[in-house]
């Protein structure tokens, strides 16, 4: 038997990026977590297992800086490589998206025989992307004006404060639900994917997975010639 033959699908840099947005994005709704609802049996639990109220508070502000730098070395990876660039170009929505959408849907109810062919990026991941791009936004200018608000109580009235508070408050649990019921699952536990996608770790999918989930690219990274293997068996 032969082995199966990987496709390397992420830059090691890309790689690296989600990995630094991956931990600082759980350990901040871990400590987030434990101060919202400190008054719980659960956030008492998870402030002693963070070392106290006042290591959390520390813990949550040096999650908030690493997820800043995580950003921050994102946008200048976009603006400055052209790898990037690439990538970036790949993730923006075009009108060949919503019509996948539409006929994504019509596959789902059984109305067509087969799922739209997908290239790099799905619409499921297009909206995955600027989904979390907005969250981010939203966490780090809310946060900011949470962090330092000794100083902007001289400049903001305090109606500018509590808008922030909810605002942060409300996005994290956004974060939360769209990370366990929408990317959790789609990334890992959908069928195709189960138990786990490990291409976040080493960057690699098996060819026969990159032909199912994404034809277009298989197409363009493995047969240019456009003709499919199923045809030379027929």
């Amino acid at each position: 038997m032969t082995a199966e033959r990987k496709i390397q699908r992420f830059s090691l840099s890309w790689r690296i990026q989600h990995f630094l947005l991956m931990v600082s994005v759980t350990l901040l709704i871990i400590t987030g977590f434990a101060l919202k609802y400190h008054n719980t049996w659960l956030g008492r639990f998870l402030i002693f297992l963070e070392g106290g109220f006042e290591a959390r508070g520390t813990l949550h502000r040096i999650s908030a800086v690493l997820l800043f730098i995580t950003a921050v070395y994102h946008l200048i990876y976009i603006i400055f490589t052209r790898e990037e660039r690439a990538e970036f170009k790949e993730l923006l929505p075009m009108k060949k998206d919503f019509s996948d959408f539409v006929e994504s849907v019509r596959y789902d109810i059984g109305k067509n025989e087969k799922p739209p062919m997908y290239g790099r990026y799905s619409y499921k991941e297009k909206i995955q992307y600027w989904f979390f791009f907005l969250f981010v936004v939203l966490m780090i200018l809310s946060g900011i004006v949470l962090w330092f608000h000794n100083y902007f109580f001289g400049v903001l009235p305090k109606w500018f404060f509590d808008l922030s508070q909810a605002l942060h408050s409300a996005t994290a649990t956004l974060i939360i639900t769209f990370l366990v019921l929408w990317h959790l699952y789609l990334v890992h536990l959908s069928p195709s994917n189960f138990p786990i996608n490990t291409s976040f770790w080493d960057g690699y999918v098996s060819e026969e997975w990159l032909r199912e989930n994404h034809y277009l690219e298989y197409l363009a990274k493995v047969n240019p010639e456009g003709k499919d293997k199923g045809e030379d068996e027929q």
